[in-house]
């Protein structure tokens, strides 16, 4: 969306950024910005000021979430018997130990990304 608020209605977490369960950050993301938005909301007398420092602080962050290749979705909804037969392998191979930790380590997101101001 290119805006996450409208006057005084404002949307967060999935109704804002609504990132593919397959991110693995949706939760985060969610907590992230109610706590974003209740503090700048605390932080502004003006709301249009609030709305603002909230889309900028998290923007960012749901951007790098929402990021996936995206051959991803692609390869785990096979479309066919073929598909599927390879989609099996694939799991298998991967949830072998050394190949499980380098799709954990390429694929992980971090939530230490984003750097939360501090409201008080």
């Amino acid at each position: 969306m290119d805006r996450w608020s409208n006057g005084h209605v404002v949307l967060t977490g999935d109704a804002a950024w609504a990132p593919t369960p397959m991110t693995g950050i949706g939760t985060t993301l969610a907590i992230v910005g109610a706590y974003v938005l209740a503090g700048e909301l605390s932080k502004h007398d003006d709301i249009r000021v609030a709305l603002s420092e909230y889309e900028k602080v998290m923007r960012p962050f749901v951007r790098d979430g929402q990021n996936i290749p995206k051959i991803i979705p692609r390869m785990l909804w096979p479309h066919s018997r073929v598909g599927l037969a390879l989609m099996r392998s694939a799991m298998q191979i991967a949830a072998t130990g050394p190949i499980k930790k380098l799709f954990s380590n390429a694929f992980a997101r971090d939530s230490s990304k984003i750097r939360l101001p501090d409201y008080g």
